[in-house]
């Protein structure tokens, strides 16, 4: 036995030790010494670099260090296997990736020394890119993007900060090679391959990037238009509004000028070349139209005008829609945010601490504060102190490092009031959108609230209106087209991995040039159940309410689908003072699936083995009915399926502010130890089919952590509310008449 342990001891010894690098023949401490530190590492690695599970970032890493290997007929064939990859996703994106790094090697196979490089380079560059599709030319010029300070600076922090003891590990001297790799051939070859770039451009495009127009109240808004100097005009035009404004924006418009429409980029108002404020939400509706006028003006506009995009752009189409132009015919959005209570900055009148991350994100500069966004460690930490010393959420700017103008204006309006509504369409706004309209969400869209709340409310006060729902196993880029094959755990059902930019085109051609609508589009509500390798179609969101099953919050911690009393309850004590958790929130990491759940702060209600299964489709609902020794809480149910493989899957999440729950635009503060009644609802949408042997799980607990307000009941503003506010612990008796009903479709 001694013997075996021994053995066992010198491999993982061996296997810890070939994790590592040795540097011992380099002078490291050589700073200038870089090129040969990353040489010799590379040609340490093409033999050490064992083939991961991922094969795309194998190949994506492997043709990189045999660049610097100088082997370049193994790196061309490793990145045609990355391709390959990539294919069964993007074509388009396929065909291009790595082209930055074929033409430098083809070049330098044909041109070793200096004296004809450029020449050979500008012959590559032309061969490479006349065998691309137009699609392909059009993202080329996202490879070529680089910031070589920056990489230096990276470059430099990885040899001073993870060389130790003269070895390195492996990771690191992986992330080492890439860096570099980008870098030397960067320095080399990028910016004559943009200057290439523009020159071939001008032969298909016609661009215009720096127009201003002014509106009625003299706000500047800047445009970017790209024509397709090969189609005919006049042309439809396809509005994109946004306020990331980024140089890389105009590939966007590029896109839609190669599917024969004119492309047009319209930065919101204080970005880019705009001196004015920058206001996020608050001139969309107003700014839009006047963009538009400008628009039907010019000669190249046939005076018809659709919108596409995500997430603020997806907000800003239905901004546009509230005092809609005539000119403006069909809108696309795309997991639109919901500007208020829905989903942002609130989340059912709770505000969130990422506001303040996406404020910085928008705000910073006239373009797009990257970085900044970006530094995760940063934000982590910012949020943490905020949690653990106790401050207002009011402070939560300072805390980050500035104070933010439009972070204060958001705090003070925490119902859903005048301020947020002059931003979007709102009750009988609906019943004038007479326009054919696409949306796009996702089960795990973080914005999925706000696409439904359009979508429910424009069918709610317009019985007529032709409005299409496309709804899938996607998160919040997924609904933007950039669909993930396996999504927190969760690898999707081959047939929700659709083609949507196909189906957004085709939609445009549908309206805009009379063509025939998409074939996918087989009812007004189109959703994939999950696990049935199924889409299915209805023609409303209220099939969804038909069939539910009730089950009830018994005290014992049993969801039973019997009532047995409204007097027995279920008890939960919270101490809003404790901040011993920060580190254990700040690292959960809320996959989809799951061996355990996060129950700290909440209790627990799992129904016995389900005796057959269902599809459950929609959102579930029900009742809380509970007393409190304060005047207010954030509560949240979170629902999952506990599968017979032992592993719970996440299927909806509810929040809510207790005092808005019968009004979310007037606070109506609870009464201490009375039992109140809350309705769960606008909750995530969901389709699944759930498991014979499943268990339904509930976690319904209060909202404490440092991703939102910590509500301590008092009554105040939660937003001025301070840890001193907590005072005694909050006890709150969940009654056994509370329930929730599930929508099931049965098979």
């Amino acid at each position: 036995m001694k013997k075996f342990f021994f053995i066992y001891f010198v491999f993982c010894l061996q296997f810890f030790l070939c994790q590592k690098i040795s540097l011992k023949q380099i002078d490291i401490k050589n700073v200038p010494n870089t090129e040969n530190i990353v040489k010799y590492l590379a040609s340490q690695l093409k033999d050490r670099y064992i083939e991961k599970k991922d094969k795309g970032i194998y190949y994506d890493d492997l043709f990189r260090i045999n660049i610097i290997n100088e082997n370049y007929n193994l790196s061309l064939s490793q990145l045609d296997s990355l391709r390959n990859i990539t294919m069964k996703n993007s074509s388009i994106t396929a065909s291009t990736m790595g082209s930055q790094f074929e033409i430098y090697i083809n070049t330098i196979k044909r041109a070793p020394t200096k004296n004809n490089f450029d020449k050979i380079y500008e012959e590559e560059f032309k061969k490479k890119y006349e065998k691309l599709p137009l699609k392909s030319q059009i993202i080329l010029s996202q490879y070529f993007i680089y910031d070589s300070i920056s990489l230096k600076k990276d470059i430099n922090e990885i040899i001073t900060n993870n060389i130790k003891q003269d070895s390195i590990d492996i990771s690191d001297a992986i992330k080492l090679c890439r860096k570099y790799n980008i870098y030397d051939v960067g320095n080399k070859t990028f910016k004559l391959g943009v200057q290439l770039l523009k020159n071939f451009e001008k032969e298909i495009f016609t661009i215009y990037d720096s127009i201003k127009v002014t509106t009625k109240d003299n706000g500047i808004l800047t445009l970017s238009v790209v024509l397709n100097n090969k189609a005919p005009k006049p042309q439809s035009t396809i509005l994109i509004n946004t306020i990331y404004s980024d140089p890389k924006n105009i590939n966007d418009a590029k896109r839609l000028a190669a599917d024969n429409y004119i492309g047009v980029i319209l930065n919101t108002r204080g970005k880019y070349l705009s001196n004015n404020s920058i206001e996020p939400f608050e001139h969309e509706a107003e700014d839009i139209n006047e963009a538009i006028n400008w628009i039907i003006k010019q000669p190249w506009s046939n005076g018809k005008v659709g919108m596409i995009g995500g997430s603020y752009l997806g907000f800003s189409q239905w901004a546009a829609t509230k005092k809609l132009h005539p000119a403006l015919k069909t809108i696309i959005p795309q997991a639109a945010v919901g500007i208020g209570t829905e989903d942002f900055p609130m989340n059912n009148n709770i505000f969130t601490s990422y506001a303040i991350r996406w404020l910085n994100y928008v705000v910073n500069s006239k373009m797009t504060d990257y970085a900044d966004f970006s530094d995760v460690k940063k934000w982590n930490f910012t949020y943490k102190q905020w949690y653990i010393t106790g401050k207002p959420f009011r402070q939560l700017d300072s805390i980050s490092g500035k104070s933010n103008i439009i972070f204060q204006r958001w705090l003070n309006h925490p119902s859903f009031d005048s301020y947020w509504k002059n931003m979007i369409p709102y009750k009988k706004d609906f019943s004038k959108i007479n326009i054919p309209i696409l949306t796009i969400t996702g089960y795990f869209d973080a914005d999925q609230l706000g696409a439904l709340y359009y979508l429910k409310n424009h069918y709610k006060y317009n019985a007529n209106a032709d409005h299409y729902l496309i709804i899938g196993p996607y998160d919040h880029s997924g609904a933007q087209g950039y669909i993930k094959s396996e999504l927190k755990g969760y690898s999707i059902d081959p047939v929700a991995n659709i083609d949507l930019n196909k189906i957004w085109l085709e939609w445009f051609d549908y309206i805009l040039k009379d063509g025939k609508k998409p074939s996918f589009l087989k009812n007004k509500i189109n959703y994939q159940v999950m696990g049935t390798n199924q889409w299915r179609n209805v023609n409303s969101v209220e099939n969804f309410n038909k069939n539910k099953l009730k089950f009830y919050l018994e005290h014992n911690g049993l969801l039973s689908n019997v009532k047995i009393s409204d007097k027995s309850f279920s008890s939960l004590k919270i101490d809003l003072k404790d901040r011993s958790d920060a580190d254990e929130l700040l690292d959960l990491k809320n996959d989809l699936v799951e061996n355990k759940i996060y129950t700290k702060n909440s209790l627990i209600f799992t129904t016995n083995a389900l005796e057959k299964s269902f599809e459950l489709s929609g959102n579930f609902s029900g009742k809380l009915r509970f007393s409190i020794n304060k005047k207010d809480a954030d509560l949240y149910v979170y629902l999952y399926e506990l599968m017979p493989n032992g592993k719970y899957f996440l299927l909806s999440t509810y929040l809510e502010r207790a005092s808005y729950n019968k009004n979310n635009e007037k606070r109506n503060l609870l009464t201490s130890n009375k039992k109140e009644t809350i309705s769960i609802s606008n909750n995530k949408f969901i389709s699944k089919k759930i498991e014979k042997g499943s268990k339904l799980v509930a976690v319904v607990g209060v909202v404490k952590t440092p991703y939102y307000q910590i509500n301590y009941g008092t009554g105040k503003d939660v937003s001025d509310e301070t840890i001193l506010d907590a005072k005694e612990p909050l006890e709150i008796k969940f009654y056994n008449d509370s329930y929730i009903d599930i929508p099931v479709i049965q098979e």
